[in-house]
């Protein structure tokens, strides 16, 4: 990773809970999830779904990163643009 875009500044700034996401989503970006959970083939999912299996998987993630342990917790982000 010698093309780091993000630069920590120490401010006097309130922290909110979504201020990591940023970096999350980056790193998610770096591994490339996307493509490698895509690949999978789940016999018992159908494949004319609408919501990829990178989506729940990234949406997951982005839970856990702001202290929400259960997927219900995704209805109080659906219109948050950091959040997406």
């Amino acid at each position: 990773m010698k093309d780091f875009p993000i630069r920590f500044v120490l401010t006097d700034e309130a922290i909110t809970p979504s201020a990591g996401l940023a970096l999350v989503g980056y790193l998610l970006h770096q591994t490339k999830l996307d493509k490698r959970v895509n690949a999978l083939r789940l016999p018992t999912v159908r494949r004319d779904v609408h919501i990829s299996h990178s989506d729940v998987i990234r949406s997951m993630i982005g839970l856990l990163a702001t202290g929400k342990t259960d997927f219900d917790h995704i209805e109080a982000y659906r219109q948050d643009d950091i959040f997406s």
